[in-house]
């Protein structure tokens, strides 16, 4: 009967997604398929080239014809940043498939992620006090009201698939699968870098199984990759990553603290804050100041979860990681578009672990309603020399990390001391 009462929402939720979604520009599948389409066509050098003012050097020349020839003179092109892997990969699609059948087959199956993310990350949490149905009713309204959410499903981002190997690799963990779920998050990391970080909880679980197998799949899959795409594209991909680290990218949902310092540091400071506009991506380079303070406060957030472990019980201890480590490398990672987001909002109910079952939901619905669609809207209105935007969704999960922190640090190491609510 749970499942029924599962299926039927989550069908009804991707049905709306689907009808709403298909057929809407996605600039980094856009990117991806173009990618593919340089290779396909035996110009691999042009596999990276995209705009000047995000990684600082023009197109390439045959970029042009590649997109005429496809008939994507039209189509909004994000500096989506895929290691080389996935366009040799996309390259015998572009063949097969038109763009816009990859684009709308890439939709179907995101909005089917996102449904099942709801139900896996239930199966990772295992809140205390909290009904299934509770549960689901939560989940999609993330899913429905939060800007990440939003952000992710109209983008037609492939952060979607890694949020859900993700938490398909600690379903698994879990349920005791620990070489599947190592594997699993492998891939999810050579799609996109940041759940590497999310290893660490294998390390300090001192899961050797697990750790093992996600080295064993992440080595496979870059002897792999340098097969089919050479070193020269590698070390390409390598060079403009550094570059955009280089950079504060000034966009109205680049939720990253250090937009927020840039941006109060030239207001105060009377710098030039011509050019920063909600409708425009603009890239400034990174004082070295604020890369120092961005990485110090990224050490420290590590530090701080790696100290949370031994305070943790076995069935606490995955969740809360989990939470933490998602949540620290979107916020101090080179870019945290929106969408990073998403999978710290669909774990949020790991709170009941540590705080009372009034408290969680208390911050649960706070963080919804500043993260909603219309209080994006407002925050939006305010954006003029200060992006709102950034500040409110940096305020939001950067209180949720420091929330996670207290309240682990607040227990008692030990058994039987620790108190009721934190089991």
């Amino acid at each position: 009967m749970q499942r029924l009462a599962y299926t039927l929402p989550a069908l009804i939720w991707a049905a709306i997604a689907i009808a709403l979604l298909v057929g809407t520009p996605a600039a980094d599948l856009t990117a991806l398929y173009v990618a593919g389409a340089a290779v396909s066509q035996g110009i691999p050098e042009a596999v990276y080239a995209t705009t000047p003012e995000v990684f600082g050097a023009g197109p390439h020349p045959s970029l042009a014809a590649v997109r005429s020839g496809l008939g994507l003179e039209d189509q909004p092109y994000a500096p989506y940043l895929h290691p080389p892997l996935w366009a040799w990969l996309v390259a015998p699609l572009t063949k097969a498939v038109s763009h816009a059948a990859f684009v709308n087959a890439a939709l179907v199956l995101h909005v089917a992620m996102l449904a099942s993310a709801i139900g896996l990350a239930w199966r990772i949490v295992r809140p205390h006090g909290l009904a299934f149905r509770h549960w689901m009713l939560l989940g999609f309204a993330i899913l429905s009201l939060t800007v990440p959410a939003h952000e992710a499903l109209r983008t037609n981002s492939t952060q979607i698939t890694s949020l859900f190997l993700v938490l398909l690799a600690f379903e698994r963990y879990r349920a005791g699968a620990f070489a599947m779920a190592g594997a699993l998050l492998a891939v999810a990391s050579a799609i996109t870098l940041a759940p590497l970080f999310l290893a660490l909880i294998f390390v300090l679980e001192r899961n050797g199984r697990a750790a093992l197998a996600f080295a064993g799949m992440g080595g496979l899959l870059a002897l792999f990759s340098l097969a089919l795409a050479g070193v020269e594209r590698h070390s390409e991909f390598l060079a403009l990553l550094g570059h955009i680290h280089n950079l504060t990218i000034l966009d109205a949902k680049n939720f990253a603290p250090e937009l927020v310092f840039f941006q109060l540091a030239s207001l105060l400071t009377g710098g030039d804050s011509v050019g920063w506009t909600m409708s425009q991506v603009t890239t400034w380079p990174e004082p070295l100041w604020l890369s120092t303070l961005m990485g110090t406060l990224m050490m420290a957030a590590l530090a701080a979860l790696i100290l949370m472990r031994p305070r943790l019980v076995p069935g606490t201890a995955v969740p809360v990681l989990l939470l933490g480590i998602s949540l620290a490398t979107a916020l101090f990672g080179p870019v945290s578009w929106a969408q990073l987001f998403l999978l710290p909002l669909l774990l949020m109910p790991t709170l009941s672990h540590l705080v009372s079952r009034e408290t969680a939901w208390r911050w649960i619905i706070a963080i919804i309603a500043v993260q909603s669609l219309p209080a994006y809207m407002l925050w939006s209105e305010f954006s003029t020399a200060l992006f709102v935007t950034a500040l409110a969704g940096v305020l939001t999960f950067f209180s949720l990390l420091v929330l996670l922190a207290l309240a682990v640090f607040r227990a008692v190491r030990f058994e039987p001391d620790i108190p009721l609510h934190f089991r």
